[in-house]
């Protein structure tokens, strides 16, 4: 089983307090479906647009991802991230609600700690 991780921002059809109950929404109901697919990750809002990130078996992920790309409730998906991944980041959440600035705050650890990983793993090649 290979471990995979898909990201991608949208933007929301519903306006203000509709987008966030639907975010919340979003959170609520994929918490089953997640934890019987292996999937963790994360969602956020901010100014009419989504965030997530989704982690899991790759089969999974991409499963899931179908349906996301089929939910009325956004439009203009754009894909961030479709990559393997050693670990994942939000083992704990089936799928949670992040505050923006803690996801992005999330995000550029995740990027520090890939970055770390790599050039670890050059020096190690070098010497």
């Amino acid at each position: 089983m290979r471990l995979w991780k898909l990201s991608y921002t949208s933007i929301a059809v519903a306006a203000g307090d509709q987008a966030c109950a639907d975010a919340h929404s979003i959170c609520a109901l994929a918490q089953d479906y997640n934890m019987l697919h292996g999937i963790t990750g994360i969602l956020t809002l901010h100014r009419g647009r989504f965030a997530q990130v989704l982690e899991g078996p790759e089969t999974a992920v991409r499963q899931l991802m179908r349906r996301i790309l089929a939910d009325p409730r956004h439009h203009s998906i754009r894909i961030a991230a479709d990559t393997p991944i050693v670990k994942r980041r939000y083992a704990d959440w089936h799928m949670a609600f992040r505050d923006p600035k803690a996801f992005i705050t999330d995000q550029l650890d995740d990027m520090l700690e890939q970055t770390a990983q790599v050039v670890s793993a050059m020096n190690a090649t070098w010497h």
